[in-house]
């Protein structure tokens, strides 16, 4: 149930925090504001049994309304049905059930609701319209307000009440609410948007940006979309639960739709089903979430706070601010609660900014907006970024830049429809890496093949997720820049693959003579891993189902094989589960490579030996070992885990034999490295052919 706001507080009363009144002082240069805000957690779209598409473990409204208190344990529900279908006498029953709970002492605010609107091609989508005296419309299914998006809006309007856009796309070709289309008369009633809807167990990110790049003054929701009997506590696909947290003065109906009306609100996901993210504080100048002031000095002092439940205690991963729906700053985090404060000292022309919130579980915060007025130009949008910028990782194999909105990223496209027909993943590349794009935008605007010797260059807008370890691009917007030559596939070796793939993943490699190690290709529309081995130590090679690979006759004997790097590892730390995926039959030949190098691309078996010790402190050297079987040119190189090249310790012709090289984890400046993992990487060349080997070391701090 309610829980309070845990900022720069005083506690007072019991410590359980129940019943405790909080006040939270902002301060400003120019503005001192205190706010005696709660923070209250409900749902502000759900179905009774009543609406036309109700579940059959739906409930009737009162028991609906119960449920959400008594056992899902949050502090207001929205019952929403839809008007198609839905006579006023039945809305009446929703809105009797709900005024039972406008007592003081009712500690539940019970809210009448109906959903308006049409999915379907000549719809506009669906809204939520909230304590409307009467439906909107006449409860038909060819009634013209479900189609007219001027009379959806003009009947908020008349009626001075509050609407939301409901899980915001282009489903069945409706128009997304004229895509969003700036309406100046209908902006102060349309109050919020679902920015996650659990029904569709998915988030409208891209959505919430479009409208406020609009124009339009939403805040951020987090709902359900129940249509069986779970009020408050259904579970999306992915196992979270979808919730809103409003700030408000207190828990009367009054106030929490007034707090709605004011954008103090955000949307969030949570699991397990009593856990909470608490939002202490998102000011600007002293200005709270979901106020516009002006602003003349062209700098914005921003402060944002929270903590975690008390009863799970995770951990925020990171937090990120926006500015005009473009990444401003990040901080990394490793705790149940933080205050970070940022100064925007370019601040000029209209301008927004919004937060997001990581905790280590994946869950992730959405805050509403703080809309900001001040002289000038508003700055201009970021360049793209490279592929590299993105691939930090933390220590368990997450990106820091998971989470990440607005990205963009320009490259050559490598892979289409070859993984999936409808959503791929496809694959782009530019000069310092690769990445996947998981996305119908992505597989619609680019097509597969244009052509011997080309290939699409192409500019990606989205957001940074990542499934099962690999990265990934979540498309919003995608636009063709032209043709380019083709990327030529990077040579490795199975072993570079199976100990570094982390340096290697999402870019387009190649293979050379391989061999099948176990494992088969798979039949026709079926997936399956192989083990190849080129003599340098074996790898998983996958075949996709969605290619045209899988039901042919395996390769016989050995084979150069060209294909893209993903990861699939189902639990952290993602560090294992790297593989290559062959795109098309096209992509594996008989092997062309010399004889020496079909030996796995080591002549004649130089070896590589792991470093002694290892792992190493700063304070002590370690050292390499690698024997050669004949006088060979060498070249022994330290990387990082970006593929920088941190050290080059041997350039130079070697007699056969033993050779021991020592390194004391610097860089070729003299400076200590950082602690972490580092790779050595041995290239060995002579009259028998060429090839190389990769081992990992640890440095400790």
């Amino acid at each position: 149930m309610m829980r309070i706001i845990n900022s720069i507080l005083h506690r007072k009363g019991n410590p359980d925090g129940r019943g405790l009144f909080v006040a939270l002082f902002l301060l400003s240069s120019t503005l001192s504001v205190a706010q005696n805000y709660r923070v209250y957690f409900g749902d502000m779209h759900s179905h009774s049994a009543l609406s036309h598409d109700a579940q059959s473990t739906a409930k009737m409204p009162a028991q609906a309304y119960a449920y959400a208190k008594n056992v899902a344990k949050i502090d207001f529900l929205a019952i929403s049905d839809h008007t198609n279908g839905l006579p006023q006498v039945n809305y009446e029953k929703i809105r009797a059930a709900a005024a039972a709970y406008d007592k003081l002492d009712s500690q539940f605010v019970a809210i009448a609701g109906q959903e308006l609107g049409s999915l379907g091609s000549s719809g506009y989508g669906h809204m939520n319209i909230f304590e409307a005296p009467t439906i909107a419309g006449n409860g038909l299914d060819n009634d013209a307000i479900r189609y007219d998006l001027n009379m959806a809006y003009q009947f908020i309007m008349s009626n001075r009440v509050s609407g939301q856009f409901n899980h915001p796309s282009t489903e069945n070709n409706n128009s997304n609410f004229l895509n969003f289309n700036y309406d100046p008369s209908a902006d102060p009633f349309m109050t919020s948007l679902e920015v996650i809807n659990g029904k569709r167990s998915t988030n409208f990110e891209r959505y919430y940006l479009l409208a406020l790049q609009k124009g339009w003054h939403v805040g951020a929701l987090g709902d359900q979309d129940n249509h069986g009997g779970n009020y408050g506590d259904l579970r999306a696909t992915d196992g979270d639960i979808y919730l809103t947290g409003v700030l408000a003065d207190s828990l009367t109906k009054p106030k929490i739709l007034g707090a709605i009306r004011s954008h103090r609100t955000y949307a969030f996901e949570t699991n397990p089903i009593h856990d909470r993210i608490y939002l202490d504080t998102f000011a600007a100048d002293g200005h709270w979430m979901g106020e516009t002031f002006n602003d003349t000095d062209h700098r914005v002092t921003l402060r944002l706070s929270a903590h975690a439940s008390p009863s799970t205690n995770s951990r925020f991963r990171q937090a990120q601010l926006y500015r005009n729906g473009f990444l401003l700053a990040w901080k990394n985090l490793n705790t149940p609660n933080f205050d970070w404060t940022v100064v925007d000292s370019n601040a000029t022309g209209s301008h927004y900014y919004f937060a997001k919130l990581v905790q280590e579980d994946g869950d992730v915060l959405w805050t509403s907006p703080i809309w900001v007025n001040s002289p000038g130009a508003s700055p201009a949008e970021p360049g793209p970024m490279t592929i590299r910028s993105l691939r930090q990782n933390f220590s368990d194999g997450v990106p820091q830049s998971f989470g990440w909105a607005n990205v963009k990223l320009r490259g050559v496209v490598t892979a289409v429809t070859h993984f999936g027909a409808s959503s791929g993943p496809g694959y782009l590349q530019d000069s310092t890496g690769g990445v996947a794009v998981f996305g119908g935008d992505f597989i619609r605007n680019v097509p597969n093949e244009i052509g011997p010797n080309l290939a699409f260059e192409v500019e990606v807008l989205g957001g940074v997720s990542q499934f099962n370890g690999n990265m990934e691009i979540i498309p919003y917007a995608v636009r063709r820049l032209g043709v380019k030559p083709p990327v030529t596939p990077q040579a490795i070796t199975t072993n570079q693959l199976a100990v570094n793939g982390e340096i290697f993943e999402g870019l387009l490699v190649k293979i050379n003579g391989a061999r099948i190690i176990s494992g088969n290709i798979p039949p026709a529309g079926s997936s399956g891993n192989l083990t190849i081995d080129d003599g340098s130590g074996p790898c998983t090679m996958r075949i996709d189902g969605d290619t045209d690979i899988d039901g042919q006759p395996a390769p016989s004997g050995k084979f150069d094989v060209a294909g893209i790097i993903n990861q699939f590892d189902t639990s952290l730390p993602y560090t294992e589960g790297y593989q290559l995926l062959p795109r098309r039959v096209a992509d594996i030949s008989p092997a062309t490579s010399v004889a020496a190098e079909q030996e796995g691309g080591a002549p004649a078996r130089f070896q590589l030996w792991q470093n002694r010790p290892n792992p190493f402190a700063l304070t002590q050297e370690t050292e390499i070992q690698f024997s050669l079987p004949t006088a060979s040119n060498v070249r022994l190189e330290i990387f990082n885990l970006l593929g920088e090249r941190v050290n080059l310790l041997v350039d130079e012709k070697r007699a056969v034999g033993e050779h021991r090289i020592k390194w004391n984890g610097r860089h070729l400046d003299g400076k200590h490295v950082a602690s972490g993992i580092y790779f050595y990487r041995l290239q060995v060349e002579n009259d028998l052919g060429k090839g190389a080997t990769v081992k990992k070391m640890v440095v400790l701090p």
